[in-house]
Formats: structure tokens, sequence, C-alpha cells
């Protein structure tokens, strides 16, 4: 069975054809990633699908070939990416851990990752960490997995690096710099 390689064939002419400057990227969309999430409802067949690069296994994301763990980090997984992976979780009575850390799932493939994280029940642990999440990325996770028990989220919204060592900050200025960053998650300040 070949894989299904929509981003890199179906486009690759559009793409060569395109003036380089003041043109969107080519690719599927949230609309086209919600169309083939809909497709594969229900359908056995298809065992790969590469939209961002990478083979998704949909044996393994359906539940149909059990895992409890899946790590997918650093896939380079776009939000049509996350929106399929999301219809496919959804209904999957096996998968306990999903790591989708250090991709590229944004707001959008956050807010489908909400919508199946709320009606699965078996998955316990999922890392979205550097994953270009906004606020309504978070709000969407964080509203379907609040008030259950034993879930474990690991969600780093932003990673902030800033160095300020070589100025000459008195005892005051270095306090109110420390107090204004204490206790922000993924903040690291060099002074």
């Amino acid at each position: 069975m070949r894989p299904a390689r929509i981003g890199h064939n179906t486009l690759r002419d559009c793409r060569r054809a395109r003036p380089a400057e003041g043109l969107p990227k080519p690719g599927i969309g949230v609309d086209g990633a919600k169309a083939i999430a809909e497709a594969l409802q229900g359908n056995e067949v298809l065992k790969k699908l590469n939209l961002d690069g990478h083979e998704l296994d949909l044996p393994k994301l359906r539940g149909t070939d059990p895992v409890e763990s899946l790590d997918l980090s650093s896939w380079s997984l776009g939000p049509a990416s996350a929106i399929v992976i999301a219809s496919l979780i959804a209904g999957n009575g096996v998968l306990k851990r999903l790591h989708l850390g250090r991709n590229y799932i944004g707001d959008e493939g956050a807010k489908a990752i909400g919508g199946a994280l709320a009606v699965n029940g078996v998955l316990k642990n999922i890392n979205l960490s550097y994953n270009n999440l906004g606020d309504e990325g978070r709000k969407a996770i964080h509203d379907a997995v609040s008030g259950r028990e034993g879930f474990e989220l690991e969600m780093v919204l932003t990673s902030i690096e800033i160095d300020l060592r070589g100025n000459k900050f008195g005892d005051e200025g270095k306090k109110a710099i420390q107090d204004a960053v204490s206790g922000r998650e993924g903040f690291k300040l060099e002074m």
C-alpha cells in the first residue's frame, strides 16, 4: 500500500507556476485538513498519510494497531496534521500518551486537539510544548482537560531568554526585574 502524499504531490506544479512574492504558500489549509479528517472516518484501508513531510501511521492513531504511547515530536507537523491526528485520536481507546512537542500546530491545531481531548477519556498525557500556541490554543487545551483527574499536560507556551549581563543595575533595579519575571514558566533571566 502506497502512502498518500498530499502536501508534496498535488501542489508541486502550482508551486513552480506562482510568483515568488505576494501569494500565500500553497498547502491544504484548515478546511482541506478537515475534509481529509472527515474522509478518514471509517476508512480502515489507508495506512499512511503525509501532510508535512512525515508519514502519519493511521492505524496507530486510530487505535486499530494498538499502542499506549506515540512520539511525534520534532516532526515539523503543522495545523493540518494536527487536525487529522485529532480526528483519529478522538476515538482511540488505547492511546494513553501523545508527544507532539516541538512542532508547529498553532492555535488551529490546538483547537482540534482540544476537541479530541474533550471526548477521549483514555489519553492521560499530552506534550504540546514549543508549538506556537497562542491564547486561543491554550484555552482550547485547558478547557478540554480542566477537571480531568490524572491528566498530565506539558505545555510551554513561550520560551523567553533575557540576557542583561554587563549592565549597571543597582540592587533596586535588579530586584524589580527579578520580581517581574519570578514564577513565569519558560523564562530564563541572566544578570
